[in-house]
């Protein structure tokens, strides 16, 4: 089963999302779904009987949410989210994974417009997906996994809501993860807004970067007016106390082979390795960031996966 909420409009007529903005949050489960995207079994549903399939799936108690990224389509969004589910519950996750769905075009040409729909959309990432999971009368530990554009729908949903938002009073997640994260390195900095608003609504964030992304070189170099991508270069030295630069540029080079290192396969490779969720499932289980047995030191501040 997978469990989706989503902000893409939705066509009854055609019975399909489509890319643009919705002006409310469909919530969807699917049972069944075809080797197009299309789904078989299953649809939207109510929020209530959303939450109830959260449960079910073990939500009462810890809940993973992925936010995918730039380029990337509903269909491509579930296949990741497969990959993330099984990766995970391999490693002893036993709670829920679902998904926040928002309207990328799923098309190369079309990064401006996926940035300003992420930006519009990020605020629902809260409002419609963590406070109605942290209302829940078991109030579960709810952890976020966000990939490349996906970071700064994370960014700007934590920047958007107080304290007092919803019923939940004080809200935060437990950990954040960050995987080649296309938003300003700067901006995670210490005392820096994005890693302001991490320190508040977090309690813990940690940044898998690698320098061999081919995508976050070009977004920085070009794209975005040589800034550089967190998820290509780390956060500054100035860090915030319990947030992680981890290097995966040891691990990309031993277990992806030279012949499978295209530009956009550099950018997403971990969401096929083994040791990345291992990694991933000890960071959700709270273990100490220095003693994993998953990660090496360096020489400088950061951490270095190597499994």
């Amino acid at each position: 089963m997978a469990l989706f909420f989503s902000r893409r409009t939705y066509n009854a007529s055609k019975k399909k999302f489509t890319l643009k903005p919705a002006a409310k949050t469909r919530y969807v489960s699917i049972t069944k779904s075809s080797s197009d995207g299309r789904i078989k079994k299953g649809g939207i549903i109510k929020k209530a009987a959303w939450l109830d399939l959260l449960r079910q799936q073990g939500g009462d108690k810890e809940v993973l949410i992925y936010v995918h990224g730039f380029n990337t389509s509903q269909k491509g969004m579930l296949d990741r989210m497969a990959k993330i589910e099984k990766g995970v519950r391999s490693k002893g996750f036993k709670g829920a994974v679902v998904a926040f769905d928002w309207p990328s075009d799923g098309s190369v040409h079309a990064y401006d417009k996926d940035r300003s729909d992420a930006k519009k959309v990020a605020p629902h990432l809260v409002g419609d997906g963590m406070l109605p999971l942290l209302a829940m009368p078991s109030r579960p530990k709810v952890h976020i996994i966000a990939h490349s554009m996906g970071a700064l729908v994370v960014l700007r949903a934590f920047s958007d809501f107080g304290d007092s938002a919803g019923s939940v009073g004080n809200w935060g997640a437990d950990q954040v993860m960050f995987a080649s994260a296309d938003v300003d390195s700067a901006w995670l900095e210490k005392g820096a807004w994005g890693g302001l608003v991490l320190k508040k609504r977090s309690k813990r964030f940690t940044n898998y970067y690698s320098t061999r992304d081919k995508v976050l070189a070009l977004s920085g170099g070009l794209i975005n007016g040589g800034r550089a991508r967190a998820g290509h270069v780390g956060m500054p030295n100035l860090k915030t106390k319990g947030h992680w630069d981890i290097f995966c540029d040891e691990q990309y080079k031993r277990d992806v082979p030279k012949s499978k290192r295209s530009r956009v396969y550099s950018h997403r490779w971990c969401f096929d390795n083994d040791g990345f969720f291992k990694d991933v499932a000890l960071t959700i289980g709270g273990r100490d960031a220095r003693t994993m047995p998953t990660r090496r030191k360096t020489t400088g501040q950061d951490l270095a996966l190597l499994t």
